[in-house]
C-alpha cells in the first residue's frame, strides 16, 4: 500500500483529480469503477484505502498502472510495476 501512496504523492493536484476521475470509469474489465461520491473529497491516503477495499492490493496496483498509462504518466507506471 505504501508503494501506491508514494506514486499518488508524485501526482500534482490536477493530475490527482484526473486520476480519481479515471477510477470512476471502467478502466479494466472485471474491475468495477468506484462511485464518484466515495472519491470526490478523498485525500491520497483515502484513495489508496478505497482502491484496496474495492480491488484488493494486487488489483489496486494493476488499476493504478493502467490509469497512469492512460494519463501518459509512464515513468510512474514503470516505477510501480518495478517495485519503485
Amino acid at each position: 500500500m505504501e508503494a501506491l501512496l508514494t506514486i499518488l504523492e508524485d501526482l500534482g493536484t490536477a493530475e490527482f483529480k484526473t486520476f480519481k476521475w479515471y477510477l470512476t470509469q471502467p478502466v479494466l474489465e472485471s474491475f468495477p469503477s468506484i462511485p464518484v461520491s466515495r472519491l470526490e473529497n478523498a485525500e491520497r491516503t483515502d484513495v489508496v484505502d478505497k482502491m484496496v477495499q474495492t480491488y484488493n492490493l494486487d488489483g489496486a496496483a494493476r488499476i493504478t498502472v493502467a490509469v497512469l498509462k492512460k494519463m501518459n504518466q509512464n515513468s510512474l507506471a514503470f516505477k510501480l510495476e518495478n517495485g519503485i
